[in-house]
């Protein structure tokens, strides 16, 4: 195994033959089976190790046993303890993913505390294979059946191309020593369910199942490489970024397999209900899909996508007009006398003094709102007003107000003001009011 090993480094990995790296070892037999691989072809690395304190003196033997390891062979040895109980009472996740997420945070931090570019963990084949299967039994895309990739950023793993029976009869025939989780002989987790009844049983079909798996993965990788080049020329000619907006015009969509694009596009940005997304492209301009980080919805002919915006709730008095006031420091309210109409500036308005009342109100839009905007005769529901000037139903939640002392709307900030506070021929006192956006 070790000339193989050698091998598939100076084809896949040549640099970590002559850069430092960080090795993850958890003491398990994959780890040190990578630990003493690595001695034998390079001595240019350190040891990470995490002791969760989930198997109480077990954990912290595990500790002791990579420790020691260390020192015998002169390889610098780190560590971190974290209390996953303790933090799992506070969250949601399950044991194992705030596990995973705190060994990651903890790698990468020493990675750059030591300006390590390379983080090795020994995955190996059927590490793969169970991920697989997990993936299928979640309704996974072709991207979760593909295997855990070689490398992701700093993540490298040396051993992925290995079956796990290769690992143990390199450790075994060397005489090597490892810590065993006894974690794992339980099937409290789905992949210890996986690892211990599926996968035996896989291997007893006919034929060898683990390097046609193998075999598999590969044709599935090159297929993901077509489709992702397919999708990535697709965006080009289908989205429209505006700022931090994107757009997708329905008709072009209509013209290329939708649901497959949408898919592949959207799924880095959290979505994952499919269905009612798919619905968008034939629904009513409106209509929307949330992800924990973006929205999407349709707006008359064009799917929109953009980032969250929390809604900020407005709702500031003014008492006079001798100062500027700054609104929730989303903007500024502005009041200058003047003695001529401001025209050709939808951020200011000229209103005749006498007819304010204080305090003011600066609020948001509520629907049932209603005006009299200025240039037409009667009212209009302010809802009525933003749709007809094509303001989508999600932007109508950030509209705001100027309300009078006597809950007259005096002006749709920065689009409309109301017939009944506009300047007359006897008017006398005339003031602008000024709308300013913070940059």
């Amino acid at each position: 195994m070790l000339l193989e090993f050698e091998s598939y480094l100076k084809d896949k990995f040549p640099y970590l033959l002559k850069e430092k790296s960080i090795l993850c070892c958890s003491g398990g037999i994959d780890s040190v089976v990578l630990f003493y691989l690595m001695l034998s072809v390079s001595k240019d690395f350190v040891v990470a190790h995490c002791n969760f304190k989930l198997r109480g003196i077990e954990s912290d033997e595990d500790e002791g046993f990579v420790r020691d390891l260390c020192k015998e062979n002169s390889i610098k040895f780190y560590t971190k303890s974290f209390d996953v109980k303790k933090i799992k009472s506070h969250s949601n996740k399950s044991t194992q993913m705030i596990a995973r997420d705190l060994r990651y945070e903890f790698f990468d931090q020493l990675s750059s505390d030591l300006n390590i570019k390379h983080i090795l963990t020994a995955h190996h084949l059927n590490d793969s294979l169970e991920g697989f299967i997990i993936n299928i039994s979640r309704g996974s895309g072709l991207d979760g059946l593909i295997g855990i990739p070689i490398e992701n950023n700093k993540i490298k793993r040396p051993l992925i191309c290995f079956e796990k029976s290769k690992i143990i009869d390199y450790a075994k025939s060397n005489n090597l020593n490892w810590r065993e989780d006894s974690s794992n002989k339980t099937d409290s987790y789905l992949r210890n369910q996986i690892r211990n009844n599926i996968i035996p049983e896989l291997e007893k079909l006919e034929g060898n199942f683990i390097k046609n798996f193998k075999k598999s993965i590969s044709y599935l990788q090159i297929s993901n490489t077509i489709i992702h080049g397919k999708i990535n020329e697709l965006k080009k000619n289908l989205l429209e970024y505006r700022g931090d907006e994107i757009a997708i015009k329905i008709k072009n969509l209509q013209e290329v397999n939708s649901e497959a694009f949408l898919y592949y596009f959207l799924r880095d940005f959290g979505f994952i209900d499919w269905n009612n997304i798919f619905k968008l492209v034939h629904s009513e301009s409106g209509k929307k899909v949330l992800s924990e980080s973006h929205i999407l919805f349709r707006n008359k002919l064009e799917l929109i996508l953009r980032p969250v915006r929390q809604i900020k709730k407005i709702n500031h008095l003014i008492n006079d007009i001798n100062n500027s006031f700054f609104i929730d420091n989303s903007f500024e309210i502005k009041f200058k006398k003047t003695t001529k109409i401001s025209k050709n500036n939808i951020n200011v308005v000229t209103v005749d003094i006498q007819k304010l009342k204080f305090p003011l109100l600066v609020r948001n839009f509520k629907d049932g709102d209603s005006f009299y905007p200025f240039g037409m005769d009667g009212s209009k529901k302010v809802g009525k007003f933003l749709k007809d000037n094509n303001i989508n139903q999600i932007d109508k939640q950030s509209a705001v107000v100027l309300v009078n002392g006597d809950n007259k709307i005096i002006w749709v900030i920065g689009m409309r003001l109301d017939n009944r506070f506009s300047v007359i021929e006897n008017t006398q006192k005339l003031l602008n009011i000024e709308y300013c956006k913070k940059n």
